[in-house]
């Protein structure tokens, strides 16, 4: 079963990976396609576009690790029982750093946390994951149109998973000490194991992926060619910078891959390669991030 799970994962990662390629058609950017192998049992392979026309950074990862102890960052929920033979962890994460600032970022993971048994199968599993949306200078039809997607997928599963869902999403994503989202939201569940069994949660982590790709696709390929200026390139820099606070202090995912002695340049490849901290910001930033502010402190959930 264990092979066949990360089979599933692998056909994912290239879903997203075959997707986002098509952006860099010219093939200046650098592009970094990494297996690796974790001491502790597990690896993964890590695929990395940067520097490139649309892509200043974009990393899209795939991951299976076991050990003996699960991480705290992995405990979402009370386990009904002991971890006595170990735990597996696959999963997918993606986060895409465009060039153009008129184009957002956008974040997405699918992952499966089992408990393994005496003969090394799970017998004990949940699901989480879910994508979210981090514009700069925002389009409210992108972000409506964003929201309206996720809805139209979840309703298919559970008429109850977009609200709870996407309030998850509004709560988790938040910089406290910032006192600002990080974004206009989208969709996060943690804990998800209410299925028929596992090949059905597979197929619905796989319905989420593809709901991914396909509404950040229409957002970037009608943004990607407006032209921005300097003033408006150097603002996404420095509001990338809040995105990096919340991935280094409050982010589970990377809480989870410390924790579990994983490899560090997969870990941190969700960062963007070019980003600012300005202790004087121009009257020019103050007034594109006071327009933003207004988006993303408010919910989008449709």
């Amino acid at each position: 079963m264990i092979n066949e799970l990360e089979k599933k994962f692998k056909q994912m990662q290239f879903m997203v990976r075959s997707e986002f390629d098509k952006f860099e058609p010219l093939k200046k950017a650098n592009v970094s396609n990494d297996e690796w192998s974790r001491p502790e049992g597990g690896g993964g392979l890590t695929y990395v576009i940067a520097d490139g026309d649309f892509f200043d950074n974009c990393a899209i990862n795939f991951s299976s690790i076991f050990g003996k102890k699960l991480p705290e960052a992995a405990l979402a929920r009370s386990l009904k029982k002991e971890v006595d033979y170990g735990y597996r962890a696959m999963g997918v994460s993606v986060i895409s750093h465009p060039v153009n600032p008129h184009v957002p970022t956008s974040h997405m993971n699918v992952r499966l946390f089992g408990i393994l048994d005496k003969n090394n199968e799970i017998h004990d599993w949940w699901m989480g994951g879910g994508y979210d949306l981090t514009p700069f200078i925002p389009y409210e039809e992108d972000i409506v149109n964003w929201h309206k997607s996720a809805k139209d997928l979840l309703n298919g599963y559970d008429p109850n998973f977009y609200s709870e869902f996407a309030q998850n999403c509004n709560n988790y994503f938040n910089i406290v000490h910032r006192k600002e989202r990080r974004g206009v939201g989208g969709i996060f569940f943690d804990n998800l194991s209410n299925f028929v069994d596992i090949h059905e949660g597979i197929s619905f982590l796989t319905d989420i992926t593809s709901c991914y790709i396909k509404s950040y696709l229409e957002i970037a390929k009608k943004r990607e060619k407006i032209r921005f200026s300097n003033i408006e390139k150097e603002f996404q820099l420095l509001r990338r910078g809040r995105y990096a606070e919340f991935n280094l202090v409050y982010d589970r995912g990377t809480t989870f891959g410390l924790q579990s002695n994983g490899r560090i340049e997969s870990i941190l490849a969700s960062l963007p390669s070019n980003v600012k901290w300005s202790y004087n910001k121009t009257q020019e930033y103050k007034d594109l991030e006071a327009q933003l502010l207004k988006v993303i402190n408010r919910d989008w959930n449709v």
